[in-house]
This record gives C-alpha cells, structure tokens and sequence, in this order.
C-alpha cells in the first residue's frame, strides 16, 4: 500500500504556479525544480520512490530522488478523488471512475457508469480511501 512512509524522507515536495520544487527537509536546500503549467492546483501523492501530480484531467509521475519526468498522461474523467495502491492509481469524479498503472501511466480502465448521476465520487480500498467533502 502507498500509505507506507519513511519518516526520514529527505525531501519536502511544493508545487504552486506550475512549479514543483523540492527540498532538503533540514535546510531547505533546493534538489530540483520542474515546471508543468496546468490551470489546475496539483495534488501530490507519493507512491514509493515517485511523486505523482494529479491535476484536473492530467496525471505527471516524477522520480522523487531527482525530479525526471517518468511519464505524463491524460486522463478521461477528473481526478477530484484519487488514491494510489499498489501498482494502480484509481480516481473518480463526477460519477465516473478509472484506474491507471502507476508504472507506465497507462489507462487501465475507465468507467462513466450511465445514468448514474455526476455527483461526487468516494472510492477506496480496505485502509485507503478518497472522500469528497464539499461545502453546501
């Protein structure tokens, strides 16, 4: 499972204004810097040895260590909800879902579910769950 961390992780992860930098944890050293221009604010998740950017419609794999672009690809549905686990990343939103390989990024499967409303998705696996809280 993704969950798993090393507390001694050497490296803090920002990302704003299209620009993901890493840091020394201590000293605030800059590592490495990369710029991925999305409208969209990323979320960071970090499966081992990787950081993964999900914004709206776009999922960009980076190597923790040095910041190379591992892979980048689109993606059918939003990923307003999203976990990694495992070899997979699942996400949803707006009553759909998918899944991606977190090796290759590529599309494992996606499902619009038809008829089923566009509302919010929660989704998750035993110990590792995406939910939605939005304001009324």
């Amino acid at each position: 499972m993704y969950r798993h961390h090393d507390p001694l992780a050497p490296l803090l992860v920002l990302a704003f204004g299209g620009h993901v930098i890493a840091v020394e944890r201590r000293t605030g050293k800059v590592v490495w810097r990369q710029q991925h221009y999305e409208p969209y604010t990323a979320r960071l998740l970090f499966p081992p040895g990787r950081v993964l950017l999900a914004y709206h419609k776009d999922l960009v794999c980076l190597a923790y260590a040095n910041g190379q672009v591992l892979w980048q690809t689109a993606v059918p549905t939003p990923t307003d909800s999203i976990v990694v686990d495992g070899d997979e990343i699942f996400f949803g939103a707006v009553g759909e879902a998918a899944c991606v390989d977190v090796n290759t990024g590529a599309l494992l499967w996606h499902h619009p579910f038809p008829g089923m409303g566009t509302t919010a998705v929660a989704l998750g696996v035993p110990g590792n769950v995406a939910q939605i809280d939005r304001a009324r």
